[in-house]
């Protein structure tokens, strides 16, 4: 069996490897978020004493910078890699067109000469 186009398979898969670090990078900053780990703090969380809302935001913004800003952004632009592979560009010629180009260098060519 002879593959026509193995571009747009090539395309398929790096789109789908695009969408699962997506995906993956979703997933764990969910369980991230809702288990008590140790996050990396690019933010500074408030202590304990101070406003609960204040301190979720900021756990919530040091789990955005590693993993929605990092992860998601590689995804994306594999992602996008893959769907310029399989869509199929075309271009049109149209004949009478290339015919006339053809013809104005043959007369700038006969005029160097």
């Amino acid at each position: 069996m002879k593959i026509e186009k193995p571009e747009k398979i090539v395309g398929y898969v790096v789109l789908v490897i695009g969408l699962i670090f997506i995906i993956l990078a979703t997933i764990l900053a969910c369980l991230l978020f809702s288990s008590g780990t140790q996050i990396p703090q690019f933010v500074p969380v408030p202590p304990e004493g101070e406003d609960g809302f204040a301190k979720a935001s900021a756990t919530f913004s040091n789990i955005c910078l590693i993993f929605f800003i990092v992860i998601v952004w590689a995804g994306s632009i594999i992602s996008s890699r893959g769907i310029a592979l399989i869509k199929e560009i075309k271009l049109k010629i149209v004949e009478g067109s290339l015919g006339e180009e053809v013809e104005i260098i043959k007369k700038e060519k006969a005029k160097e000469t």
